[in-house]
């Protein structure tokens, strides 16, 4: 195997994989589920334009296929042939991010090689594009797509080119980064050096720090590489939290290690309609703080969309004819964290019965079989029922406090 690299001997951390479906990172020294980085973004980016982009593609799709939806009309129904249209929009995203994963795959074969010393890793296999995408194509956008094979080969070009006119010396490739005190973890495509290169804070066009020559000095840059039509804001949240982590794992074998610092991040951009195939944009410091405070408030408002319950609040109920408010009722307690004790007991006494209706049983007579027992109410289900009781200042029959009389009342 041959091709542009950096300088033999150059070192680099053993990459690591990692179960990017899931949306946790397992924390190594106490087993503790962190939030991805890119779920958290995810999670409080709305993206308005995608429904219009998929329904607009779904449609297209349906004009250009109308013979096909008939014919499914006709063997498998009508909802059969609408859930295929409207998939469209799916599949095509689906194909981009198994593009853009293939990508990764080879840019990181790559990078172990360009990084062995002499480049000498020959045994480092190149992944092959899946069968499944051998003859998919990719929208290229505008109306314009091309055959997914040729666009990942400009990708890969690309990648090979910027390798070639920059030289970086590779200090780590998809390693997984934590940061436990805030609750996230991720995986940074690279960390390199370039070696001539200095920031120039607030030079550049409308005050941003621009990259410029500097014999002799070394820049150490955190890069998130993207294959994407459009940039988007986002782009330097994922890179901000990255360089920020405390700890690193470089290999599934190792333990963790402080993570190294970086000067800068950057995105390198690999298109076919760049002339060599790659663009790296650097994140100006501004920009870089910016998107960190963005990133940290995003983290607390997903924390707090978690916790909250879908239900608004209480149930508000009209008044008795004697002017007295009505307790609440079993239908009025759903989605309120009693789970599976309701069922049984709505089922038992109806969805209008009052709490205090389930206050007249005891434990017992609930648990029995016979009588007045609930059929689905199990030693585990009662603590709940407690639970729920007294939430709302009541007891099973017989387990009531006892009242405590204060100086000056009669016993």
């Amino acid at each position: 195997m041959s091709g542009p690299g950096p300088a033999a001997g150059a070192a680099v951390l053993e990459s690591q994989e990692d179960p990017r479906e899931s949306r946790f990172y397992t924390y190594p020294p106490t087993g503790e589920l962190l939030d991805r980085v890119s779920t958290i973004i995810s999670g409080t980016d709305s993206k308005p334009w995608l429904k219009d982009w998929a329904a607009g593609v779904s449609a297209a799709w349906a004009v250009d296929n109308m013979a096909l939806l008939q014919a499914v009309v006709r063997e498998e129904g009508r909802d059969a042939a609408v859930k295929l249209a409207a998939g469209e929009s799916e599949r095509l995203r689906d194909i981009k991010r198994a593009a853009g994963t293939y990508v990764h795959d080879v840019q990181e074969a790559l990078i172990l090689w360009a990084a062995s010393p002499g480049r000498t890793g020959t045994d480092i296999p190149i992944p092959t594009l899946p069968d499944n995408l051998q003859d998919a194509v990719y929208d290229l956008g505008g109306g314009k797509s091309e055959p997914l094979r040729d666009v990942v080969n400009y990708m890969i070009d690309g990648f090979i080119n910027w390798v070639s006119a920059m030289n970086p010396e590779f200090l780590a490739t998809e390693m997984t980064i934590y940061n436990q005190p805030l609750g996230y973890g991720g995986t940074l495509d690279m960390i390199v050096i370039l070696t001539g290169y200095k920031i120039s804070h607030g030079t550049g066009p409308k005050g941003t720090d621009e990259i410029i020559a500097s014999p002799g000095s070394v820049l150490v840059i955190c890069i998130d590489t993207k294959t994407g039509k459009d940039p988007e804001g986002t782009w330097k949240e994922q890179l901000a939290p990255y360089r920020r982590a405390p700890e690193c794992q470089p290999s599934k074998t190792d333990g963790l290690y402080p993570m190294p610092p970086t000067d800068c991040g950057a995105v390198l951009h690999l298109r076919p309609d760049y002339p060599d195939g790659w663009m790296l944009m650097l994140v100006s410091s501004a920009e870089d703080e910016a998107a960190w405070d963005r990133f940290t408030k995003a983290t607390s408002i997903y924390r707090d969309r978690q916790k909250v319950k879908a239900k608004p609040g209480t149930s508000i109920r009209a008044l008795r004819p004697d002017g007295t408010m009505p307790g609440y009722r079993l239908c009025d307690l759903a989605g309120e964290g009693y789970g599976r004790a309701l069922a049984p007991l709505r089922k038992a006494l109806g969805a209008d019965a009052e709490l205090s209706a389930v206050a007249e049983f005891t434990a017992a007579e609930l648990l029995s079989a016979k009588g007045k027992g609930v059929k689905g109410i199990g030693p585990k289900l009662i603590d709940v029922v407690r639970e729920m009781l007294a939430d709302h200042h009541l007891y099973l029959k017989g387990e009531e406090p006892p009242v405590t009389v204060t100086s000056g009342q009669a016993a």
